[in-house]
């Protein structure tokens, strides 16, 4: 009966596996790039597969692959996306297409409708912004109407591909299209269009451990701790539950010495830290994604005289779906999220508003 089940096992498991067949990839670049690196990336494993030399303008890869697999071609900062599986495949980094299959004539396609709808929407905001006859007011109203405009044009593009293809090109569709989603509701609606491979590509199981964080410290959310075991300033650990949680409103700013955005809005924190600072109200920094030195320096450069919480690097991003920074969340005195991504004129608005009940 063991070696029943056994050869039972085997007999599966083998019938799920996909056969490795050869491809070639044939590339061509400016000429001007003789003799520099090609590499060829896999986005499943998050590292570079393979590499060549351009030579005349040419370079090419090959090899067996099994199903089919998004890559990414990079020379430099130019790159292209191709969809490999077995067969002839070309590249054009100065084009920025790719040839040998449908998959890649639709990957084309989509890639060139998605860029003209981004493009248009820039000349679009940059003529709102242009309008010196616009209030401020009208100026967001319309300014949400574009964004609103934009992103139903993107998602009329990228969902008929997303729902027609539980394969490569699917997945980059939806990484692409998911780009551009802001709310975890937005997300899950994506999401519930996707085939099992889709949602099993490594970049979109990224993107959905990062709503699942954003769901989870939401405002109205009790906060999430986490510690950081060098990060006071004189190497002992640090927890974000040393300052929230404890009967004061806390702001927490997640910044780094290096973010030209984070050094612009201290002043903006200096200036609530000073007004409100107390038995109610306090500050916290916490450095992310930097060198303990480098965060150190900047603080004092800039003055920073409230409390830090140092080399959190990914720690509290991941924690929190924090994917770009200065990202400013506001905690009440029990530890519930008040508010997130706060910046400028919001962020005041919102302390005198909380500090005022």
């Amino acid at each position: 009966m063991k070696k029943l089940l056994f050869f039972a096992a085997c007999a599966a498991l083998c019938a799920s596996c996909t056969p490795k067949k050869p491809f070639t990839l044939a590339g061509t670049a400016d000429s001007s790039a003789d003799g520099q690196t090609v590499y060829l990336y896999d986005y499943q494993e998050g590292r570079a597969v393979d590499s060549t030399v351009v030579a005349e303008g040419r370079f090419s890869f090959g090899g067996r692959i099994a199903g089919d697999v998004l890559r990414r071609v990079s020379l430099g900062r130019n790159f292209v996306n191709v969809i490999l599986e077995g067969g002839d495949f070309t590249v054009d980094l100065t084009g920025h297409t790719v040839g040998g299959s449908e998959k890649n004539e639709q990957l084309n396609r989509f890639n060139t409708q998605y860029d003209s709808i981004g493009r248009a929407f820039y000349e679009n905001f940059m003529t709102l912004k242009g309008d010196a006859l616009l209030s401020e007011a009208e100026f967001e109203a319309k300014a949400d109407a574009l964004v609103a405009e934009t992103n139903v044009a993107l998602g009329d593009l990228a969902r008929p591909l997303v729902e027609a293809n539980n394969n490569a090109l699917g997945a980059y569709a939806f990484l692409r299209w998911c780009s551009d989603l802001e709310t975890p509701e937005e997300f899950d609606a994506a999401l519930a269009l996707a085939g099992d491979r889709v949602r099993e590509f490594a970049p979109v199981k990224a993107i959905v451990d990062k709503h699942n964080a954003l769901k989870k410290t939401a405002e109205g959310m009790p906060f999430a701790d986490f510690t950081i075991e060098n990060g006071n300033a004189d190497s002992t650990a640090a927890s974000l539950s040393d300052y929230v949680g404890k009967g004061k409103y806390v702001l927490v700013d997640f910044w780094a010495s290096w973010c030209g955005p984070c050094r612009r809005e201290i002043p903006v924190i200096r200036e609530v830290w000073e007004k409100y600072r107390g038995d109610k109200f306090e500050v916290l920094g916490v450095a992310v994604w930097d060198k303990r030195e480098d965060t150190l320096k900047a603080a004092a450069d800039l003055g920073i005289e409230w409390a830090q919480i140092l080399d959190a690097q990914g720690v509290p991003t991941d924690l929190y779906g924090i994917n770009g920074i200065p990202h400013i969340i506001l905690f009440g005195p029990d530890g519930t999220i008040v508010a997130r991504g706060l910046r400028g004129d919001a962020l005041k608005e919102k302390v005198a508003e909380v500090m005022a009940e």
